[in-house]
């Protein structure tokens, strides 16, 4: 490589273009600067904890419990399985990615009776007949990655819930990279537990595992033949000293309540913070500034000659996966965008770590502000790395998608 101008000597760090943990608002990272907080003290519990878990109800689109609790979105996940699945329980897991192969991972720890209903990598599902294996197994619950993570990929969840719903089966809705950032619709969709984590769309600090649960999970719960396996995260014991009576818990309204297990309080404050900006800016025009972000960085990448993974029908607006070239190592590109430019990207995960890069558009990185610099970069790296595409290009093609957008 020839030798030019590091320009990473004038940053602290790099940005985070990374499909997650993803760069945070002021607001959210100055929640952080606090003296330490009683956790299990009552004005925490209701002036910080509260108001979090029923401003993220307006997030999640739904009505039901939103419980939050230290962790990531694989406890999440975790959390949800364990609660509602009994060992022999038939699940269907459909799987279309890294992260569709993990939720049948943890099936199987939890002593559930897993089938697998697989989708070619990047492909689109096929409803039908995923409608007839569901049929056939008569499962207790469906689980499906709303935005798979490894591959770019969004499915079509309100489909899915509804095929549930005719077997009548629990809805079990990994939005781990969609929440806040793609249209989330819990209710109208009939999700039963919409599982996530903080650093994603959110835009909140890493270490926060969300849930929400509907009435139907609930009860499910309340008839397991057995407790829970775990008891820090028994989803159930939060509906017990948690959740007040008017709400469907065990709490009398306006007593003092008790954490099932001990909340981070500053992560929890700057969780209050992210959900306060998020509502702020209104989840519909979130949603819209995902997808433009999600189309000006797929013409970028275009104009540059590259192609994206998946079918273009499913493409995520908050995850781009992306085809490197013939001869062009990932790893390389990734590198270079590091260590010269200052951006980082991803790989691709698992077998297409070595022919795919993967790059975020979530929170404030789905903007201009970030987008752009980010295809320059890349153009840069990609040049850097032997791979040649006309100058400015693939910032042009973005250019023209933010401002007819904006329009």
């Amino acid at each position: 490589m020839p030798s030019t101008i590091n320009w990473t000597q004038v940053h602290t760090r790099p940005v985070l273009m990374i499909p997650g943990p993803t760069e945070l608002p002021f607001p959210v990272m100055q929640a952080m600067n606090q003296p330490p907080a009683i956790q299990y003290d009552r004005s925490f519990d209701e002036g910080v904890l509260e108001p979090t878990t029923l401003g993220l109800r307006d997030v999640f689109q739904t009505r039901n419990e939103v419980l939050v609790m230290p962790g990531s979105g694989r406890t999440a996940l975790e959390a949800g399985a364990v609660s509602v699945i009994e060992p022999g329980d038939r699940v269907l897991v459909v799987g279309a990615g890294v992260f569709g192969l993990m939720m049948r991972e943890i099936m199987s720890r939890v002593g559930a009776d897993a089938t697998e209903f697989p989708i070619e990598w990047g492909a689109r599902l096929d409803v039908e007949r995923l409608a007839r294996e569901a049929e056939r197994v008569r499962p207790k619950a469906i689980t499906l990655v709303h935005n798979e993570t490894s591959t770019g990929t969004t499915y079509p969840a309100a489909e899915v819930a509804k095929i549930a719903r005719s077997v009548d089966a629990l809805v079990m809705l990994d939005t781990v990279s969609s929440i806040a950032g793609l249209d989330v619709r819990t209710d109208e969709w009939g999700v039963d537990l919409n599982m996530t984590g903080s650093q994603k769309c959110l835009a909140a600090p890493l270490g926060m595992a969300l849930v929400s649960v509907s009435p139907r999970a609930w009860d499910v719960m309340e008839r397991r033949k057995k407790k829970a396996q775990s008891f820090a995260y028994d989803l159930l014991r939060w509906r017990t000293n948690w959740v007040p009576v008017s709400r469907g818990g065990k709490v009398p309204d306006g007593t003092p309540r008790s954490q099932p297990i001990s909340i981070p309080t500053h992560l929890t404050s700057a969780l209050q913070v992210a959900v306060r900006l998020i509502l702020e800016e209104g989840i519909a025009n979130r949603a819209r500034r995902h997808a433009l972000a999600g189309d000006a960085l797929r013409a970028g990448v275009a104009a540059m000659g590259l192609t994206m993974f998946p079918d273009p029908t499913i493409a995520s607006n908050t995850v781009s996966c992306i085809r490197t070239p013939t001869g062009i190592e990932p790893a390389a590109v990734v590198a270079r965008m590091r260590e010269q430019y200052g951006i980082l990207i991803g790989t691709g995960l698992d077998r297409i770590r070595a022919s795919t890069l993967r790059i975020g558009t979530m929170g404030i990185t789905a903007s201009p502000h970030y987008v752009l610099p980010t295809l320059s970069a890349l153009e840069l790296a990609l040049r850097d790395v032997g791979y040649k595409c006309e100058p400015g290009a693939g910032v042009a093609a973005a250019q023209k998608v933010f401002a007819n957008g904006a329009a």
